[in-house]
């Protein structure tokens, strides 16, 4: 083959390598072009932002709260005895003045048997002595039969003779009292809830002192202890109806009246105690319901400002919320109060109407530009 062959054949060679590459660069080029008119174009990111409210969010309030018994008490022995029996057991209601258990203790039926006895033995020493006195005071009125020596001692043992015989009543009532403490009676209606205890048990100060025999709660009248913010208790007033429900009865609600005040808020929570009373007839409800009451209070507040929990950052430096104004989003300082349906107080340079994101982000640059959208809260 000739050096002209050679290179006539090279030369072809490379010609159709190169138009190959053409063609492949423009195929990419169109590819690419296609893609770019088919991607979508990134629509503008808009922030829904609301206007601060000055005013409450709600007419009530919901706190929760534990449903207490009106009276309840651990039974305990006041002496030192055996249980001879129980007459009642946990679920059984009693009446006020019930006879619920019995103890024996045969030291004290002694030691009040011989109260008794010295009660009479005293009596009888009075009577004799007193008897002796009033005849010496008769024949005392005969000049010189009685010198007034003898006259005044009769009278002395008369008097001690009668203080005896209170001392040995005394005596004999306290043992008496005793002897009572040895039937355990109920100190209110209501129903057992324990029963710690059982017949042939050592009880007393020298037995389980530390262990009540029974409890006795009140099921016919309840308690209902809640916080109430202090924000609200100007909205306080004793006799108020309270609406409340229970999770046992979710469809029903229950209504009792703010019977008492504690008149102190406690530092720790900034809160005051209120009970609410209940009368609880037939029983329906249980001591230690968990209860979620709703408290009427003022439908608005002067002053107060009130945005959506969202709206709030909190960051180890500061809490702010983010304030729109001319596009931009500022972050504005804020002290938070108190919460209620999702709404916090906050305190700042604030006024009502301004408009603020509704849910800020901390990735928000302080005065970044934002197109927003107003929204309802």
């Amino acid at each position: 083959m000739t050096i002209y062959a050679v290179f006539r054949s090279g030369l072809h060679l490379a010609l159709i390598t190169g138009m190959g590459f053409l063609l492949s660069q423009c195929g990419n080029s169109s590819a690419e072009k296609s893609q770019m008119e088919e991607a979508p174009v990134e629509e503008d990111i808009r922030y829904e932002a609301i206007r601060v409210a000055a005013s409450r969010p709600a007419s009530e309030l919901n706190l929760p709260g534990e449903l207490e018994s009106y009276y309840e008490t651990d039974l305990y022995p006041r002496v030192s005895s055996y249980v001879k029996a129980l007459h009642v057991d946990i679920g059984d209601q009693v009446k006020k003045g019930q006879v619920l258990a019995e103890l024996e203790a045969p030291e004290l039926t002694a030691n009040l048997t011989e109260a008794y006895s010295k009660v009479k033995a005293a009596e009888a020493v009075y009577g004799a002595s007193k008897g002796t006195f009033l005849r010496v005071l008769r024949t005392s009125r005969t000049l010189g039969a009685i010198s007034p020596v003898d006259l005044d001692a009769s009278r002395t043992k008369a008097i001690s003779d009668s203080l005896a015989v209170v001392a040995a009543n005394a005596h004999y009532n306290s043992v008496q009292q005793l002897v009572s403490y040895l039937k355990i009676t109920a100190p209110f209606t209501g129903v057992i809830t324990d029963r710690r205890l059982s017949p042939g048990a050592f009880v007393g100060p020298g037995g389980q002192n530390g262990v009540p025999m029974l409890k006795i709660k009140q099921l016919d009248r309840l308690r209902l202890r809640i916080a109430v913010p202090e924000a609200y208790l100007g909205d306080i007033r004793r006799g108020n109806p309270v609406q409340f429900t229970v999770r046992s009865f979710p469809r029903q609600t229950f209504t009792g009246r703010i019977n008492r005040v504690a008149n102190s808020v406690r530092p720790e929570t900034r809160s005051e105690l209120v009970e609410i009373d209940y009368q609880n007839k037939g029983g329906k409800l249980k001591p230690g319901m968990f209860a979620s009451a709703r408290l009427p209070v003022s439908a608005t507040t002067e002053g107060s400002l009130y945005v959506p929990k969202t709206a709030i950052i909190s960051t180890l430096d500061r809490t702010f919320v983010l304030k729109v104004v001319d596009g931009k989003a500022i972050r504005v300082t804020v002290q938070k109060g108190d919460e209620s349906a999702g709404q916090t107080q906050v305190f700042g340079d604030l006024q009502p109407g301004d408009l603020i994101l509704k849910t800020a982000s901390d990735d928000l640059a302080d005065r970044a530009a934002v197109k927003t959208q107003l929204v309802n809260q």
